[in-house]
């Protein structure tokens, strides 16, 4: 591991923040946990009743099938017999297309844009990004849109409302989704063994579909093999397959299965090999036919699928130069962001692309309504577990951690791919929205959200202490 310096482009003096150039293993699983803290254990049960008041169109899913969950923040359940086999289950059906509204939302009152707009680029500075993008949707529908900075530093190309970055595990959601819609229609129940669907999977008989979603199945991430970096690097242009990148999980288990919580990757390229068994169509079809398309996320793809409409943000690493901290490109020049070999081994796991717009949209209809998921799969979803219990930091549920920001309770993921970050923060009480995105290593999503919700939710001033009796209060300044 090496130190490097970093500055946004166009800065001279040297900052004093030192960041470390990780491989792309320490990127995509450490970052990837980074930055989560530990919510009020008792916000869940407000956090649901929030949800279920959400005015979001209401799916018709079919007969649900959501196995009930265990209580809020308890520790991984015991695996549970396998379902027997059913009748077999109506075609899949995409999320109801949401309504053209009647009239368009109001503007952001111009003294909270002109807030946000500061804390963004306070976010720049202190965070030291090539390029920014963030979006708070608001409750009555109205959104504030910032973009800073540059998409690609080589032609000048700024960040624009409409430049998709790489989002890395933000892509989990899309999974978790769609695995549970189809849990909702009765396509396999979340405690089926992974056996129904990946019979010749080590110890699949003991995995339950839940223990994927919520990392408690004990499969070690294919990430964290020390042979990965120098493969993906070699060649950055090769197109991975589900099958040849599973070759690379280490052998073993993290723990016996449900008896401990592991941040892996493998558990969701798992999760897309299982979907397309049930879908019967690749995962990333099945994404974009029963997900993004009904639900109008129109900047929002999986990358390697098609061309995007606007040019991805390129990633980037900080490096010292002569003149100071200088970005160095992580990509390949292309328009899959960071390069292809690395996108297409992440899979279901972290392949997709989109814009923050698009991403405060989505948070929404998944957290914050039925759109996507009816009101029992939401609260499995989450009912997170306080994985600090196994040794970590995070509190999570399925597909999904829950956040305190200040006190106030947030839902989502974060996302790290060499030289981009991501993340999504659904707030149920305040019913607000955040997306953020940005262009360099080191750092996480949530650092973004952290400073932009400070600027949505201020704290109150402290009261000044009373004069003590017999004592007169102090003159006020002149002006």
């Amino acid at each position: 591991m090496t130190a490097s310096w970093s500055m946004p482009p166009g800065r001279r003096r040297r900052s004093r923040r030192p960041t470390l150039v990780l491989g792309l293993a320490g990127i995509f699983t450490a970052s990837a946990l980074a930055g989560w803290a530990i919510a009020d254990p008792g916000a869940f049960d407000a956090a649901v009743a929030g949800i279920a008041r959400g005015a979001l169109p209401t799916a018709s899913p079919g007969a649900p099938a959501v196995a009930p969950p265990a209580a809020p923040d308890g520790g991984p359940g015991q695996p549970t017999p396998a379902a027997e086999a059913t009748t077999p289950a109506p075609a899949a059906s995409p999320v109801p297309a949401s309504p053209t509204p009647a009239a368009s939302p109001p503007a952001v009152p111009k003294a909270l844009a002109a807030r946000l707009d500061r804390a963004l680029a306070r976010a720049r500075e202190r965070l030291l990004l090539p390029g920014v993008e963030a979006t708070v949707l608001f409750p009555d529908g109205s959104t504030w849109t910032g973009a800073l900075g540059s998409a690609d530093v080589a032609t000048g190309r700024p960040v624009d409302a409409d430049t998709p970055f790489a989002i890395a595990s933000v892509t989990k959601t899309f999974t978790t989704a769609l695995v549970l819609r189809y849990a909702e229609q009765g396509r396999l129940r979340l405690d089926d063994r992974l056996a129904s669907y990946l019979p010749d999977w080590p110890n699949a008989r003991r995995i339950t579909i839940r223990m994927l979603l919520g990392h408690t199945s004990g499969i070690p991430d294919f990430f964290a093999n020390p042979k990965i970096d120098k493969v993906l690097q070699k060649d950055p242009g090769r197109a991975w397959t589900p099958t040849e990148i599973l070759a690379y999980v280490p052998k073993g288990a993290v723990f016996p299965p449900g008896k401990g919580w592991a941040y892996s990757n493998t558990n969701f390229v798992l999760l897309g090999l299982v979907a397309e068994k049930v879908g019967g169509a690749p995962w990333a079809d099945l994404v974009r036919r029963e997900l993004i398309e009904p639900l109008g996320l129109t900047a929002t793809y999986v990358q390697g699928t098609r061309t995007p409409v606007v040019a991805p943000a390129q990633a980037y690493r900080m490096i010292a130069g002569a003149a100071g901290p200088t970005p160095q490109a992580r990509g390949d020049g292309t328009d899959i962001v960071p390069f292809r070999s690395v996108v297409t081994a992440a899979g279901s796991a972290g392949s997709i692309a989109s814009t923050t717009a698009d991403l405060a949209r989505w948070a929404r209809a998944l957290y914050g309504g039925s759109a996507v998921l009816d009101l029992a799969s939401r609260r499995a979803m989450l009912t997170c577990v306080k994985t600090y219990a196994y040794g970590t930091g995070t509190s999570y549920g399925l597909g999904v951690s829950r956040v305190s920001f200040d006190g106030h309770v947030a839902y989502g993921h974060t996302g790290a791919l060499a030289g981009t970050r991501a993340a999504i923060r659904y707030f149920p009480k305040e019913k607000v929205a955040i997306a953020v995105a940005f262009n360099r290593e080191t750092f996480v999503g949530d650092d973004v959200v952290r400073i932009l919700a400070r600027a949505l939710f201020p704290a109150p001033p402290a009261a000044a202490p009373s004069p003590s009796p017999g004592t007169s209060a102090p003159p006020t300044s002149a002006p």
